[in-house]
């Protein structure tokens, strides 16, 4: 009796780490689409062109032609390869530093891409800070379909300005009687 019950706490004992563990991966996962968020308006600059809900409405001074993430057919990993790559022939740069300079990026070097190479952004990521920016596209902005004024909310924390340019989830009218000024997404600077 005795063994039998030592086996039930040691498989008890498992699953609790197992459950606790799933409930830390969430939290993670989170976390890193929080982060990738923060990238993606801030050292990516990926509203400037994107804009800060990925429709492809960025700021006016962008080259301009961002495709719309939000009716993208993308998944996480081709995200995730093309922030790491840019796309070649197109304005979409890459953010890997060491980029071409082997066959990482879709088996081609430099040499290999010619004309067609994507520039290097401003501001190039490390690993982990493309994973978060791949993981909040994949999560937040993939298959999005029309902006909501709750979305606007969420990205920026509160109710801005620009937020008073969508309906409510509802298709509501919404209360802008408490809006600020909506900041500044994504330009990219000298710092970038």
């Amino acid at each position: 009796m005795l063994g039998g019950g030592m086996k039930y706490a040691k498989r008890a004992s498992l699953a609790a780490l197992f459950l606790f563990g799933a409930v830390g991966w969430a939290s993670a996962d989170e976390a890193s689409i929080e982060r990738g968020r923060t990238i993606f308006d801030g050292k990516g600059a990926c509203s400037f062109c994107h804009g800060w809900a990925g429709d492809g409405q960025g700021d006016p001074r962008s080259e301009g032609g961002a495709p719309s993430l939000r009716a993208s057919a993308l998944n996480r990993d081709q995200v995730r390869e093309i922030v790491q790559c840019g796309r070649l022939g197109t304005a979409m740069p890459y953010f890997d530093r060491f980029a071409y300079t082997d066959d990482r990026c879709y088996g081609m070097t430099a040499a290999d891409a010619g004309a067609e190479m994507p520039t290097r952004s401003f501001t190039t990521l490390q690993a982990h800070e493309i994973d978060a920016v791949a993981d909040y596209v994949a999560a937040k902005v993939l298959g999005a379909g029309d902006v909501t004024f709750e979305q606007c909310v969420e990205f920026f924390g509160k109710v801005v300005e620009a937020c008073g340019n969508y309906p409510t989830a509802s298709g509501e009218k919404p209360d802008m009687s408490k809006a600020e000024p909506t900041p500044q997404s994504g330009a990219p600077t000298d710092a970038h």
